[in-house]
């Protein structure tokens, strides 16, 4: 059903470490082409960019979860995007199981320095109806985002996608950062990770609203129905599924990734319809993240300082060591 998302490239001039450590044989082998180049817009939580549909002006929620990009109901209807005479549908998996979404065609949708003319998306669930005054067309998912290199900057609001060739020793980032292997099943990305010491494999993903953790992860860990009945914050969540799942927040004590321990934070437990935890925009708040989905490699750098932190909830950052 999905077409590549057919982009003009840009040449880029990127970071002289990244240039530097392109590939063996040197920067005169490694060949940047920049994709897309923007601000995540500001008054929404999830990684959100200015896109165009047919003219006008949208914002698209960046989603590394969604193995497919998706329009909203409320978006469809409100440009009239329709499936032509013959409706077709497909099926969506979410956080509360399996849904049927219809298929609308959209015409012209731009992003960055790319464009793309006549792709079928699914109409998955509503989220919010605009940010900074654009409707949200919808999710920029995994299906377009995995033909590139991203990298998602929720700390400095930035989000970007270039296509390299030859560059196989990236070096993306100024100052510390360290990588974690990931693994790709279809388009997810997994990573291994501890949460209280015991080991959890994760779904990096940035359309969800906080770490989600499953509840055989939570079990696993030690966190019993008995601890979870005295937690106080509940919350419901809505997936493409549109099912509603309850949530209830836990204070953990140390998510441990890589380099990187994140101590005493609240992450929620529910009955999602996933197979992983899901890593979510909390943790994007704090990190810089560069996707290298053709290369299988994950470079992350914390946001404070210059040096690998590791981080309180409740104070400010210290260096790791201190």
């Amino acid at each position: 059903m999905m077409r590549r998302l057919l982009w003009t490239l840009l040449s880029a001039a990127l970071p002289v470490a990244l240039l530097a450590g392109c590939s063996d044989g040197g920067p005169q082998s490694c060949k940047v082409g920049r994709a897309a180049d923007l601000p995540l817009l500001t008054g929404t939580r999830m990684p959100t960019v200015q896109a165009g549909l047919d003219g006008q002006k949208v914002a698209l929620l960046i989603d590394t979860g969604a193995a497919t990009s998706m329009i909203t109901p409320t978006a469809a209807d409100h440009f009239d995007l329709s499936g032509g005479e013959d409706p077709r549908y497909v099926r969506l998996q979410g956080i509360g199981g399996v849904t049927t979404a219809p298929i609308v065609t959209v015409h012209h949708l731009e992003l960055g320095y790319g464009h793309t003319s006549d792709i079928d998306l699914p109409v998955g669930t509503d989220m919010r109806g605009a940010v900074q005054g654009l409707p949200l067309l919808g999710l920029f998912g995994a299906d377009f985002l995995s033909n590139y290199d991203v990298d998602l900057d929720l700390p400095q609001h930035h989000f970007a996608m270039y296509h390299l060739t030859g560059c196989e020793n990236i070096q993306p980032f100024d100052g510390a950062y360290f990588e974690v292997p990931f693994h790709l099943d279809g388009t997810e990305i997994l990573v291994d990770l501890k949460i209280n010491g015991k080991p959890v494999t994760a779904q990096l993903d940035s359309g969800a609203a906080g770490t989600t953790i499953t509840q055989d992860d939570a079990e696993r860990i030690g966190v019993t129905d008995s601890l979870l009945s005295a937690d106080l914050i509940r919350r419901k969540m809505v997936g493409v599924d549109t099912n509603q799942v309850e949530g209830t927040a836990h204070r953990f004590g140390s998510l441990e990734i890589g380099d990187e321990r994140m101590n005493n934070f609240r992450f929620f437990v529910a009955p999602i319809q996933t197979e992983h935890t899901l890593l979510g925009d909390d943790f994007l708040h704090f990190n810089r993240v560069w996707i290298s989905y053709a290369r299988r490699r994950l470079f992350i750098q914390p946001a404070f300082n210059n040096r690998l932190v590791r981080l309180e909830p409740t104070a400010a950052p210290t260096p790791a060591g201190h």
